[in-house]
């Protein structure tokens, strides 16, 4: 009866892999992974500097603890969408007065759909011209039909302002006075929405008014201007892909920033591991004897050290001149031992071989076998485990930037989900802040450990 030959080699362990339907499946998602985290590094460092330092950008930029967008489509009773308003008309007219000045006024008209059932969280005015402006003039209609007006006095260039604005907020809270007899105990930019959105009758606040609002804003100089910004924001409590923080940074962007740091670290940290363990112990097992048992119990007492507990105390020692690479490096010392005990008893079993034996016989240098017919050898295995540690060094890495020992300036999944239990997300219901950092560690690392797998069952010949 003739023995089945076995292939091997590297044709031989692709082929097999891509046999495996998943481990091709996880190779397309670790390309795109890969290409996203390429095109990401490409980007200015300012973003994630500005991302982690400048809060006071977000907070007038973006929503705080929006819900994603979609929310507002898949129950539109408890959520409702930030819209980002520009004029769809702008007329201007000129009034002459007397001593010979012109007045003028642009009126701009802004246009929306709101068929949520809860108000905007707030309201945002931004103008900026390059001339003074005098005046503001807001008319505000609803779909019923009722009209609110209110005018500010600017006397600058520029003005950015919410609800909370004194002028319009004693506007709003006399038009609430006015239509239903409430006066308002606590004024909140939430409270005067429901002014601006929700229907009016004696004594009570009704539900919100659906349909399509409209807005007029006159800007009033007097001289010709050009404004540079025109903008109402309406801020619902949904915003972006996956929403945003409590600090209004988009949760996307920070998923985005800590990609490459991430597949760099777990990259990084695997490979040195894997790499340095497979030639300690390789060579360990080779050369058997004193130097084998005590290159075993030198790996065993790191072994034996509290991985976490030792790189939280040498982190906190560190802490103000921790580099991404010096945090890759400690965890690459106390990883290396675990794999150089399987290199180990690998090279074991090759020493055993007749051909080994041959050579020694023959007067070859133990390095010259060990580099010929050991290292080879354990390729497959360096390979498959260089794989499936990855997902270990950015576990490890995300553990410790969540408990707060990361390099300044480095966006990482782990701190987005401190910083989240320490505002208190889970308790405000805040989901999408945990969610989906916690999910993308499990994205990220659970295709390399199914092509990790494929890759090990292909070095053992299938099994």
């Amino acid at each position: 009866m003739s023995e089945e030959k076995v292939e091997v080699g590297f044709k031989a362990y692709m082929k097999f892999v891509l046999r495996d339907k998943a481990a091709v499946a996880s190779i397309a998602v670790i390309v795109v992974l890969v290409l996203a985290a390429i095109y990401v590094s490409t980007w200015p460092r300012s973003i994630a500097f500005n991302y982690l330092n400048n809060l006071k950008y977000w907070e007038s930029t973006y929503p705080a603890t929006a819900a994603p967008s979609w929310m507002a489509y898949l129950d539109p009773k408890a959520y409702a969408p930030s819209i980002y308003l520009r004029p769809s008309s702008v007329t201007t007219k000129a009034y002459s007065l007397s001593g010979g000045q012109t007045l003028y006024v642009y009126n701009l008209t802004y246009t929306f759909s709101w068929k949520y059932g809860i108000p905007p969280t707030d309201v945002d005015f931004t103008y900026l011209a390059n001339t003074t402006m005098a005046q503001l003039a807001i008319i505000w209609l609803k779909p019923s039909g009722s009209t609110i007006t209110a005018s500010i006095s600017v006397g600058s260039t520029s003005a950015t302002f919410d609800l909370l604005q004194a002028q319009l907020q004693s506007a709003l809270t006399s038009y609430l006075l006015q239509k239903t007899g409430i006066t308002l105990t606590t004024v909140t930019t939430q409270s005067l929405s429901q002014v601006l959105f929700n229907s009016l009758s004696k004594g009570s606040i009704g539900p919100v008014e659906r349909g399509t609002y409209r807005v007029v804003v006159e800007v009033v100089t007097s001289s010709p201007a050009r404004l540079v910004q025109d903008k109402i924001r309406i801020l619902g409590n949904a915003y972006g892909i996956l929403g945003t923080d409590y600090y209004g940074r988009p949760i996307f962007l920070g998923l985005l920033l800590g990609l490459p740091n991430a597949l760099e670290a777990g990259i990084i940290t695997s490979l040195l591991s894997v790499l340095i363990g497979a030639f300690v112990g390789g060579y360990a097992g080779f050369l058997g004897g004193r130097s084998d048992s005590f290159l075993n119990w030198f790996s065993t007492v790191i072994l034996a050290l509290p991985a976490l507990p030792f790189l939280v105390t040498l982190g906190l020692a560190l802490k103000g001149s921790l580099s991404l690479m010096v945090e890759l490096l400690l965890i690459t010392f106390l990883s290396w031992p675990f794999y150089a005990i399987i290199a180990r008893s690998s090279a074991q079993s090759i020493r055993t071989l007749t051909f080994v034996e041959a050579d020694s016989l023959m007067g070859i240098p133990k390095h010259t076998t060990f580099n010929t017919h050991f290292m080879p050898r354990l390729m497959p295995f360096i390979v498959a485990y260089t794989v499936l540690g990855i997902p270990g060094g950015i576990l490890l890495v995300e553990t410790l930037a969540f408990i707060g020992i990361a390099p300044a300036n480095l966006v990482t999944w782990g701190g987005i989900l401190d910083s989240a239990f320490a505002n208190n997300a889970a308790l405000n219901g805040w989901w999408w802040w945990i969610l989906f950092p916690g999910l993308m560690i499990v994205v990220v690392a659970m295709p390399f450990v199914v092509v990790g797998f494929a890759i090990e069952r292909a070095s053992f010949g299938g099994r």
